[in-house]
């Protein structure tokens, strides 16, 4: 398989999860902005600048000149035609690297992702202003068609390196997010020392944003604690969007490529799983989770960077 082609699906799916998860991230933030909002002296900037933080872009919010408002910032995470992650570009670079594959990909998932960039386009022209709206339907709209994307890829492509590539992608982009709002939400609740109502509302808008809450009520049932929604989104391996299930599917997928290249990417992969796998609340707490978290990130990262080296630059 050409290292082109298995780039471009990679990246499509890399880039249709980004455009979900900055749906999650923007559906909670507002969600919560709300509840803040009734009370002006819990309206903090921490809130309305969380989402910018948690996808690494406050600099280049602040570089607009834009108020820093939550329809501000949705506008910008949602719509700016300069951000390259915001959902629109998402979703466009999406479409132009399934447009190139097409031959590797089956009609159905050409269709779903050529449709959903149909429809934002149509979206798009809807409103003559500059500003576009933003809200829950747009976010809802956003994350069906990226589990459409899903469901229509795993009905009919055949499991082969094409398939894998596009999973790969997947679950890369799925743990860098859930560990950065995790680390966000930790940082923002020591520095506002948050009581036991604002704890249970952000911590549930936490599970909220990667689907879990009901993954939490069914392991736990009991009431929401900040040590035990650390501990479902980085080592519970039955959750699809927690840590372990993503790493645990990145090994899986890896075996799955050629060996004679990839060594450093499944190394990387096998030492980030070991720790997942084996490690405990207790260790990440002497280390600090916000450090665990960051270094995950960092660790994270380094496994892409392996395997665009090892797959997406040679001939795989």
């Amino acid at each position: 398989m050409l290292s082109r082609v298995a780039a471009q699906l990679y990246w499509l799916s890399r880039y249709l999860e980004r455009a979900e998860n900055m749906a999650r991230i923007l559906e909670v933030g507002q969600s919560f902005a709300l509840l803040s909002s009734s009370d002006s002296s819990r309206a903090a900037p921490e809130t309305v600048s969380e989402p910018l933080v948690i996808t690494d872009t406050l600099a280049a919010f602040e570089s607009t000149g834009r108020a820093m408002r939550s329809d501000q910032v949705a506008q910008f995470l949602a719509w700016d035609p300069d951000h390259p992650s915001s959902i629109f570009n998402c979703i466009q670079s999406c479409r132009e690297n399934a447009r190139s594959v097409r031959g590797a990909m089956t009609v159905e998932m050409w269709e779903c992702i050529n449709d959903t960039w149909l429809e934002l386009l149509a979206r798009k022209k809807k409103n003559k202003g500059p500003e576009h709206p933003v809200d829950s339907g747009f976010f809802e709209w956003i994350k069906q068609r990226s589990h459409l994307f899903r469901g229509v890829t795993f009905a009919t492509i055949q499991r082969d390196q094409p398939y894998h590539f596009i999973r790969l992608g997947t679950y890369l982009e799925r743990a860098d997010n859930t560990a950065r709002i995790l680390s966000v939400k930790t940082q923002i609740e020591q520095a506002e020392g948050n009581d036991l109502v604002d704890d249970y509302y952000r911590l549930g808008a936490v599970l909220r944003s990667v689907s879990a809450l009901e993954a939490y009520r069914d392991t736990y049932r009991d009431a929401i604690d900040a040590d035990r929604v650390s501990e479902l989104l980085i080592f519970n391996p039955r959750v699809p969007r927690s840590l372990h299930f993503c790493l645990d599917e990145t090994a899986y997928i890896l075996n799955q490529l050629p060996q004679q290249t990839g060594r450093e990417a499944r190394k990387r992969c096998a030492n980030l799983l070991t720790h997942l796998r084996y490690g405990s609340l207790t260790e990440v707490y002497e280390s600090g989770l916000e450090n665990y978290l960051e270094m995950f990130v960092k660790e994270n990262i380094a496994l892409a960077e392996s395997v665009q080296t090892d797959y997406l630059e040679s001939i795989a």
